[in-house]
């Protein structure tokens, strides 16, 4: 039957069953969507278009359809076809539009393919030939098969929407579904001649089907025009109301924020001199609603005196059109008398046939809140954070403004320098805390001893620094200073401790001292630098000779500087014997520095410099480096002792470093010993056992210098690893002369027999202090009894393998029969 179709009834049908099935969707969407009788409807709507696109696709093929034989159309069995698609499509969209899940899509793919397949054999049965139809059942079951598969995708497009346009591709496929059923469902059937059939007469014409057919065809062409309005009316109706809600949205938005921000509106009648303020404006003020008269001239009577002429200079400029909006900020006077800062902006609305503003509108924003955070921020850039007085760089620029004032107009000031005495102690002993409660204190005793007119500020750490401008004659400076130093010098008082500290005072005046600030400044440095020098807790007033004491000691760093790079200090060292052999036992290595210009100076003038340069530690690294080099070349593997400054002490890779060096001379690490005080020890205690612990690991003496002289030392002893003890030269220098100083030297003796630990006696210089050490078992001595520092090239003999006691014939000769006696082995 396939070969006996025209050729213009598939491209026909297929847009007739295209156009229904997207109109049947489109109607099952507003199904979908609608609630009660408007669902029923919808369905029922969706049910015509479906079944009479189906009924359509098959009929429109069949007109196209010519046999050899005659054919006619029995008219009850036609119109019960279309009933059979209407009616299993309703069904089946009923079906997927209460439940949308996988299982209700399959079940209404099956239902609509058994209406589409019923649909099509009951027309089928209606049709009048003479003679019968031969059915092929396995293309009859793939028709339904094809059909079903078809129908259930097109189903799961339409509910799932997978694609940007899921009404049309469930259209294509149902429509593929409904064509493929049918065609091949004429495929499996054949028209067989049977005589004994006459033929058709009556029934339904092929015109009166026709007819039929384009009645059906305009119906879904209604149904279809009746989708696509009810979708255009759903998607205008969401529209409005979606611009609705968000027009309700905002307005509410706007209330909430009229209601709750910090804008006072306003709206200004230039011209009748009449004003509405809102309601925020007035409370922003602290006023009720009503409370204020509603005229122009009630904010010019809130305007603080001294911001209304700039509020009326920038709302005149706006009003003559030389400014665009109207922006100022000034204060208004808030109903409690207090005064309150606001950001006005305003911009004309109206003007008159001249041009001249008749209306203006606007805003005032309370910014209170940041004129505060602005007045904070400012106060922390120009006062110190702990102390609350003012900081380094406000106290230049204020002293910069007094110096220009004064070489402008004339007149004096002056600028002290002031420095805590014993600060650092108080760091150690009591803690940071305490540290910083002890400045805030002695900031606040300074500042009450301040003139109005003068200025004290916190430069850093533990120095202050005053610019007197009240007073600054050279008697009035004295007694000022002298009641600074007896203030900050009262105790304070700490978790029931009392603290004590100094205070050191240098002062320079202008214009005599300098009128750059930098100069003065640091000429009050110089005197501060002085009074530390003369024993601190004191004043001093700069003078020239100080600034040519700087200037020296800027040479000096500056030659010491290129002594260390060019190799231009020495080592000298000292001997050490043990006392009870007069064996010597090693050297103490100590540098010297031979200047070019002034000879040999001094350790107590350059080392206190290398400390305060920073020098120190370059300075230390050499000496350290220098001793091993030199020992390692010893035929006799004596000990060779260093001293570390505190600041070497500091380094938390110090061990490394040692290490390193030994590495470098080949010094074995038992022959190295180092000296240090407690004074390296208490700036970081754990920090320094830990570093005196990885130092013994590496098999090098640990020896503390200066015994005596400390007020922790017992305790330092109890929890340092030390290997040996130095009794301090001023102990032992006066132990023939001083009972006193003879006991404390037999106790440290005791002591040290008590803990296991060496004892050496430093600074020994006479054959009685010799003896008194030796009857009380000293295990070590040194001084100038064995031996002044010298170049080791001094002791060739005795590195070479003497006895200490062969080294006596070096002495000057007034000691030499003292010194045979007291090394007699």
């Amino acid at each position: 039957m396939t070969d006996e179709h025209a050729a213009w009834v598939l491209p026909l049908s297929a847009l007739v069953c295209w156009v229904s099935c997207h109109a049947a969707f489109g109607l099952l969407k507003q199904a979908r969507e609608s609630a009660g009788w408007a669902a029923a409807i919808w369905l029922a709507a969706t049910g015509a278009a479906a079944g009479a696109g189906i009924w359509s696709t098959h009929f429109i093929a069949m007109l196209g359809y010519e046999p050899p034989l005659a054919i006619g159309y029995d008219v009850g069995l036609t119109l019960a076809s279309l009933g059979v698609a209407m009616a299993t499509a309703f069904c089946a969209a009923s079906l997927i539009r209460g439940a949308a899940g996988a299982t209700a899509v399959v079940a209404s793919g099956i239902l609509l393919t058994a209406g589409i397949a019923a649909m099509h054999f009951t027309g089928m049965a209606g049709v009048r030939i003479p003679g019968r139809f031969v059915w092929d059942e396995a293309l009859v079951a793939a028709a339904l098969a094809s059909g079903a598969v078809l129908t259930c995708a097109a189903l799961f497009v339409f509910t799932r929407r997978p694609t940007r346009y899921p009404r049309a591709v469930a259209a294509t496929l149902l429509a593929s579904a409904i064509g493929t059923m049918h065609f091949v469902s004429m495929a499996a059937v054949q028209a067989v001649p049977d005589p004994s059939i006459a033929a058709p007469e009556g029934g339904l014409a092929r015109g009166a089907l026709a007819a039929g057919i384009a009645a059906v065809m305009l119906t879904t062409l209604a149904f279809s025009a009746l989708s696509l309005f009810a979708d255009r009316l759903r998607r205008a109706n969401r529209t409005l109301a979606s611009h609705g809600a968000a027009l309700r949205v905002s307005e509410e938005r706007l209330a909430r924020a009229l209601d709750a921000g910090s804008d006072g509106l306003w709206d200004w009648n230039v011209g009748t001199g009449q004003a509405w303020h809102s309601d925020r404006w007035l409370t922003m003020l602290g006023y009720e609603p009503g409370e204020l008269e509603s005229h122009v001239a009630t904010w010019h009577q809130l305007v603080h005196p001294q911001d209304k002429p700039k509020a009326l200079e920038l709302l005149q400029a706006h009003f003559e059109g030389r400014s665009p909006v109207y922006e100022c900020e000034h204060r208004l006077r808030r109903k409690d008398g207090s005064w309150g800062w606001v950001l006005a902006r305003g911009k004309v609305v109206e003007r008159d046939a001249q041009g001249l503003p008749q209306r203006i509108v606007g805003t005032h924003i309370d910014i209170e809140a940041r004129k505060l955070a602005e007045q904070q921020i400012a106060h922390m850039a120009r006062h110190d954070g702990l102390t609350g007085l003012t900081n380094r760089t406000c106290f230049y620029e204020l002293l910069r403004s007094a110096l220009q004032e004064i070489a402008h107009d004339g007149g004096t000031c002056a600028v002290m320098c002031l420095d805590l005495d014993r600060f650092k102690t108080v760091n150690d002993t009591v803690g940071h805390m305490a540290g910083d409660e002890l400045l805030k204190r002695v900031a606040g005793r300074l500042a009450e001893r301040m003139h109005p007119a003068d200025t004290v500020a916190r430069m850093g750490g533990d120095e202050f620094a005053v610019l007197v401008r009240s007073d600054p004659s050279d008697e009035s400076l004295r007694r000022l200073a002298r009641e600074l130093i007896s203030v900050v010098g009262k105790p304070f008082s700490f978790g029931g401790q009392a603290i004590e500290v100094g205070l050191s005072i240098g002062i320079a005046r202008a214009p005599q001292h300098g009128l750059v600030e930098t100069l003065l400044f640091s000429r009050a440095d110089l005197a501060l630098y002085q009074a530390k020098a003369e024993g601190r807790n004191c004043s001093r007033m700069f003078d020239a000779a100080m600034d040519e004491a700087m200037t020296r000691r800027r040479e000096l760093e500056r030659d010491l500087r290129t002594a260390l790079a060019d190799g231009g200090l020495e080592l000298h060292y000292q001997p050490q014997v043990r006392a009870s052999t007069c064996e010597l036992l090693g050297f103490e290595a100590l540098a010297r520095w031979r200047h070019p210009a002034r000879g040999l100076i001094p350790p107590g003038e350059f080392i206190p410099l290398a400390e305060e340069t920073g020098l120190i530690s370059a300075l230390g690294e050499w000496v350290l480096r220098s001793a091993c080099s030199d020992a390692a070349r010893w035929t006799q593997p004596l000990k060779v002792a260093v001293n570390l400054s505190p600041r070497e002490f500091q380094q938390d890779d110090l061990p490394e470093r040692i290490f390193a060096i030994l590495a470098e001379t080949g010094l074995s690490p038992n022959r190295l010993e180092i000296e240090i005080t407690e004074t390296a020890i208490f700036a970081d205690m754990s920090r320094a056992l830990s570093i005196l612990r990885r130092l013994k690991a590496l098999g090098i003496s640990i020896a503390m210098d200066d015994f005596g002289t400390g007020y922790a030392s017992l305790a330092t002893l109890q929890a340092f690893p030390f290997d040996k003890i130095k009794i301090d030269r001023s102990f032992v220098g006066q132990i023939e002369t001083s009972p006193q100083a003879a006991v404390i030297v037999r106790a440290v003796l005791g002591l040290g027999r008590s803990l296991g630990i060496g004892v050496v006696a430093e600074g020994v210089e006479t054959a009685g202090q010799m003896r008194f050490l030796v009857g009380e078992d000293c295990e070590e001595l040194q001084g100038y009894l064995f031996g002044k520092p010298q170049p080791i090239e001094s002791f060739a003999d005795a590195i070479g393998g003497l006895k200490a006691a062969d080294l006596s014939i070096r002495l000057v000769p007034a000691r030499q029969a003292a010194a045979r006696m007291a090394f007699a082995s």
